[in-house]
């Protein structure tokens, strides 16, 4: 049961993350209208005292995003996958991204849908009901920048979000700093694999926060050269490029030591890697390392602890 939670789990922020259609504000009538341009339910052009009070987040990381902006109050549900911060925890749930409750969702009465990236299940939902959706795309740090700067306009909270970035930013420029004379190691980040094999080994592209976020705690990332964001890696390919280091990301899994050492002893079977036959193998299970939000900074310096030993 803890394996199929757990891959439940991690397939779903795989998905989520990994949306990379344009984002927009869908309003009944099948218009999309570009980020920042928001439209009330009836055509009226938004006033700002006409604020969304009752509000579904459909991803964790704009869930975190909105408490980091100091509007939790304003959030009526979010998904089963919505963890951080406790409060969220408190709050109805409208199921997961891909099976949300329909029926629950409508008895809420929301004035505002906020889904990651594309969701055509959501956005014909809305539309058949007269519900605002708003999509953004939260995924490269550039794109998380301008995520939390969209949600702060449509939350009116412009100057606590350029603050929350501002913020986001510093912290990721002193690690920057820290680790900027240390040695790079090639790193391999495992996002996900079949449950006791290395089948259906993922990774992160280039494209990434995953794969920003590394460089900047210290390491190279072995896959940073293709443009997917997260593509599926052989293990031939995985041979050739020779990682010094595997991190294996299992967030929100509860690891015991027993358990940990049996993760790393299943990459025995590519000892011929120098990760592997130097011991070099690591498994992360921090909740935060494949969200795309706010907590980006606390990811980075659990990299760099993991690649530096500090």
């Amino acid at each position: 049961m803890l394996l199929k939670n757990f891959t439940k789990y991690l397939l779903t922020t795989f998905f989520i993350i990994a949306s990379t259609l344009l984002p927009g504000i869908n309003w009944p009538g099948g218009q999309a209208l570009s980020p920042g341009a928001l439209i009330g339910s009836h055509a009226q052009a938004h006033e700002n005292d006409t604020k969304a009070r009752r509000i579904v987040s459909m991803a964790p990381n704009i869930t975190e995003t909105i408490f980091a902006l100091g509007c939790g109050e304003r959030l009526i549900a979010v998904t089963d996958f919505c963890k951080y911060p406790p409060e969220a925890k408190e709050l109805p749930s409208v199921g997961g991204y891909f099976n949300p409750n329909m029926e629950r969702l409508t008895a809420l009465h929301p004035d505002l849908v906020i889904v990651q990236g594309k969701h055509e299940k959501m956005e014909r939902f809305c539309r058949q009901k007269g519900i605002p959706i708003l999509h953004v795309r939260m995924d490269s740090l550039s794109s998380i920048y301008n995520g939390i700067l969209e949600l702060g306009r449509v939350l009116d909270c412009t100057e606590r979000a350029q603050k929350l970035c501002a913020a986001i930013r510093g912290e990721l420029e002193q690690i920057r700093e820290k680790t900027a004379g240390r040695s790079r190691k090639k790193v391999f980040v495992c996002l996900g694999r079949s449950p006791g094999s290395m089948a259906s080994l993922y990774t992160a592209g280039g494209p990434s926060f995953v794969s920003e976020i590394l460089q900047i705690a210290g390491g190279e990332n072995i896959f940073s050269d293709v443009t997917q964001p997260y593509p599926e890696a052989s293990k031939e390919s995985l041979i050739k490029r020779a990682p010094e280091i595997i991190i294996e990301t299992r967030p929100g899994e509860n690891i015991t030591d027993v358990r940990r050492r049996r993760i790393i002893s299943e990459w025995n079977v590519l000892r011929g890697i120098p990760a592997v036959s130097n011991r070099r193998v690591y498994v992360l299970a921090e909740d935060f390392l494949l969200v795309p939000g706010p907590r980006v900074g606390a990811a980075a310096r659990c990299l760099a602890r993991t690649l530096h030993g500090e």
